[in-house]
């Protein structure tokens, strides 16, 4: 970690009444996120980025996917225990919260998310999704039911107050990405170009949504930085 060129990462003071809100991605060189329908570590990166992730999750309170996601990756959006030491350091908690965003509850209670979490994993879901939610889940989770027509703000002013969530990353999937986009309310974007071609049209892009989405008033490039084939990126959007 003190070798990578994010150990030094600061990132800026979060908006008045919202969190700090970042997106990390990995995509292929032709703009694909998924390889088979998959969005997972490894699944175009190779352990540098696997690395990358972890350096940048050290940063933030808690890391966000939604259930699909999730259901193909059912880890802990933690991070290894060597960095927790840092994270203390920095007045944090020493793993991110881990943080599941489903409509339909559907949720596998054996997989590994939910099997002695360092944290309780918040599932963030709908009433009908609270009543799918396996028992096993609800004993170690916190489960939050969002009211009808709660939007991305809505959740991140829920996740500050209550959970203190100052900083919170967002890894997917894209159909989150883009309401976390089109609400206006994404500070920065990692993104990492792999030296991977997928093609494939039913694979997936960053954001996917039906609209085209709304433009900050400024994209700028932070910083840029190359290692071995794979381009590391990271931009600051200002809306």
């Amino acid at each position: 970690m003190l070798n990578h060129f994010y150990s030094s990462l600061r990132l800026p003071s979060p908006p008045v009444g919202r969190p700090f809100i970042a997106i990390n991605m990995i995509s292929s060189l032709d703009g694909k996120v998924t390889v088979q329908g998959e969005l997972k570590p490894g699944s175009l990166g190779g352990s540098f980025d696997r690395q990358t992730m972890n350096v940048i999750r050290s940063r933030f309170d808690a890391v966000l996917s939604g259930g699909n996601t999730l259901r193909s990756h059912p880890f802990y959006l933690g991070v290894p225990q060597e960095y927790e030491k840092d994270r203390v350091s920095r007045g944090l908690n020493p793993q991110p919260y881990t943080v599941c965003l489903t409509g339909s509850g559907r949720l596998d209670p054996d997989g590994p998310l939910f099997q002695n979490p360092p944290l309780p994993p918040i599932v963030l879901t709908s009433s009908s999704g609270a009543e799918n939610l396996d028992p096993a889940i609800k004993q170690v989770s916190q489960v939050e039911v969002l009211p009808e027509g709660a939007g991305m703000l809505e959740i991140s002013q829920l996740l500050l107050d209550k959970y203190n969530v100052h900083y919170l990353l967002v890894e997917g999937g894209p159909s989150v990405n883009y309401q976390f986009l089109q609400a206006g309310i994404v500070d920065q974007l990692f993104l990492t170009l792999a030296p991977r071609l997928v093609g494939a049209r039913n694979e997936h892009s960053l954001a996917m949504g039906d609209e085209v989405l709304p433009q900050p008033n400024e994209i700028s490039l932070l910083s840029a930085h190359p290692h071995e084939n794979e381009l590391y990126l990271r931009y600051q959007l200002v809306w």
